[in-house]
């Protein structure tokens, strides 16, 4: 069984979403946000580099919710 927290007991699979959420939105409306600045802060890692650690991990059980 795969964990679901990381070791700051967060959500994987929410924040996953949010990162792929964050990440279809246009790099201005980010920027101008600073959402990046936000995940960053929360998780150690930019969207986008969140999207990479932990998609393949979780993708099919991310797909139903």
């Amino acid at each position: 069984m795969k964990k679901s927290k990381d070791k700051n007991d967060d959500d994987i699979k929410w924040a996953l979403k949010y990162a792929r959420e964050l990440m279809s939105m246009d790099w201005r409306v980010r920027s101008d946000c600073a959402l990046d600045g936000e995940f960053y802060g929360w998780y150690g890692l930019t969207p986008e580099e969140f999207i990479k650690k932990y998609s393949k991990e979780y993708e099919d059980e991310s797909m139903g919710d």
